[in-house]
C-alpha cells in the first residue's frame, strides 16, 4: 500500500516523505466566469459615464477576476482530505462511499465526483484551462489508497491512564505530565509504555481526545526522537479542529494551565467527531 502511494505521489510530482497538497482551480470556473461575463457586459452596457459608477465597475470587476483566479487547495492527510478556497471542509475518508470521475458539463475538463455514504455527492474539477486527465486519474487512483487504508484499519485500545476519569482538567493535565515523566500511578496496572502512547497518538483513527491527551504525556518527556514523531502525526492530520488540539498540546509544554485548556478543547472536538 505504501509503495503504490509513493509511485502515484511521484506521479503527481510530490514526494512520498511530504504532505501531498495539490492546487485546484477555483470552484467558480468555468461556468462561474461565463455569468460574471455576461452580468458585468450588461452593466457595462447601461454604465453612465460618471466617475463614481466607473470606480464601482472597476471594483466589481477585480473582485470577481480574483475570486476566479484564487485557486482551490487539496490537502491530503491519514485522516481524509481538506478543501480549502474562501472557507476550508474537511473530508474523512471512512464517510466516502466510492469516487468516480466526472467530464464537466458542456465544457470538457478532468474532474472527480466524490460520493458519500450518506448518499451526497462533492465533484470538483482537477483543471479547466488544461486537459491534465492524466493527472486527475492519478489523483483518484491516490485517494482511493486511502481511502482504502482507512477502512482497513482499526482505532488502537487507549490504555486507561490517558483518560479523565472524573478529575478536573488541571488534575488531568497534571497526572498526563507526570506520566511523561515517568510516573506509574497504580501498581495493580502494567506501566504505560511510551510506545503505546504513540500507537494512540499517531491513529488518525483514535478520538481527538485520546491523541491529545497522549500528545501530552509524550511531549512532556522531552525526547527528541518521540518529539519529532509527533510533529510528523501533527503534519499528517489535516482536520482543522483535531489539528488545533494536537497543535495546541504539542506546543504547551509542561504549563498545565494550556494543557487543561487543550484537553477540554479536545473533549468537545471529540463530541461534535
Amino acid at each position: 500500500m505504501d509503495e503504490k502511494k509513493a509511485i502515484l505521489l511521484r506521479d503527481l510530482g510530490r514526494s512520498p516523505d511530504e504532505q501531498p497538497v495539490l492546487s485546484l482551480p477555483s470552484p467558480l470556473l468555468p461556468w462561474g466566469g461565463v455569468f460574471a461575463v455576461i452580468v458585468l457586459g450588461v452593466f457595462v452596457r447601461y454604465l453612465r459615464a460618471n466617475p463614481g459608477q466607473i470606480v464601482v465597475a472597476a471594483a466589481i470587476a477585480l473582485a470577481v477576476v480574483v475570486a476566479l483566479l484564487l485557486p482551490r487547495k487539496l490537502l491530503l492527510g491519514n485522516d481524509g482530505l481538506l478543501l480549502v478556497w474562501w472557507r476550508a471542509r474537511f473530508i474523512r475518508f471512512r464517510d466516502i462511499d466510492y469516487i468516480e470521475t466526472t467530464d464537466g458539463f458542456y465544457f470538457h475538463h478532468p474532474g472527480i465526483n466524490i460520493v458519500f455514504k450518506n448518499g451526497k455527492a462533492l465533484a470538483f474539477a482537477t483543471s479547466v484551462f488544461k486537459e491534465r486527465w492524466a493527472e486527475r486519474d492519478a489523483l483518484i487512483s491516490l485517494i482511493r489508497v486511502y481511502v482504502e487504508a482507512a477502512a482497513n484499519k482499526l482505532p488502537p485500545q487507549t490504555n486507561q491512564a490517558l483518560f479523565r476519569a472524573g478529575r478536573d482538567h488541571t488534575a488531568w493535565a497534571r497526572a498526563l505530565v507526570a506520566m511523561g515523566h515517568g510516573a506509574h500511578f497504580d501498581p495493580r496496572m502494567p506501566a504505560v509504555l511510551p510506545d503505546d502512547l504513540l500507537r494512540v497518538a499517531e491513529s488518525t483513527d483514535a478520538p481527538t481526545v485520546d491523541r491529545t491527551a497522549a500528545f501530552v504525556a509524550l511531549a512532556a518527556a522531552k525526547d527528541s526522537a518521540t518529539v519529532k514523531r509527533l510533529r510528523a502525526a501533527l503534519e499528517h492530520t489535516v482536520a482543522p479542529a483535531a489539528r488545533s488540539a494536537l497543535r495546541g498540546a504539542l506546543d504547551a509544554g509542561s504549563d498545565e494551565a494550556r494543557i487543561a485548556s487543550v484537553l477540554e478543547y479536545a473533549e468537545k472536538v471529540t463530541q461534535r467527531e
